[in-house]
């Protein structure tokens, strides 16, 4: 065995072959999140003045221009969001206080009270509305969850996201979010 992983590991041919598929994986990937985004607003953030779960007023653009903010759509039912939203719940947590922030958005979770609950549940800490019936996702034009969206300063969409993330990932792009 170790002849033949040797042989491998040592053969361009297999490391042109790898990185050739390892191209495909990425552009493959990078194509349908384009698809899934293709619907997605960009430019302005769309106005929002609204209750949160808790029941606090909560305007989006005395949000972000106190610093550039995340604003992450999400549902209690989707497998991804389980995974991406431990990741969002600590950067709101870090960044409380530094001018930056975390909204997020829960999609067909139920009502307050259930959103609440999930959220005590798995200790999420981040500032939520509730989108029972998609009219906020509508509006962004949000068809899938996890989606992000990377806001500026100026309210303008910096970039967007869907699909899985990492923490790093997204704290490189609230950053960015916050420099461009």
């Amino acid at each position: 065995m170790k002849g033949f992983l040797a042989k491998r590991l040592t053969n361009p041919k297999w490391w042109l072959s790898q990185l050739k598929t390892l191209l495909l994986i990425t552009v493959v990937v990078t194509a349908i999140s384009l698809y899934q985004q293709r619907n997605m607003v960009s430019g302005s953030a769309p106005e929002q003045i609204t209750y949160t779960v808790t029941g606090e007023r909560y305007d989006l653009s005395e949000q972000y221009k106190q610093g550039p903010m995340l604003v992450y759509f999400w549902g209690s039912w989707c497998g991804i969001c389980s995974l991406t939203s431990p990741a969002v719940s600590d950067i709101a947590e870090s960044v409380a206080g530094t001018g930056s922030s975390v909204l997020t958005v829960a999609l067909s979770s139920g009502d307050d009270r259930d959103v609440q609950a999930y959220l005590d549940k798995h200790n999420y800490g981040f500032t939520t509305l509730n989108d029972p019936s998609g009219e906020i996702s509508r509006r962004w034009g949000v068809a899938i969850t996890p989606s992000i969206f990377y806001l500026n300063p100026k309210g303008e969409i910096v970039l967007v996201s869907s699909g899985l993330s990492s923490e790093w990932g997204m704290r490189i792009k609230l950053w960015l979010a916050g420099f461009l």
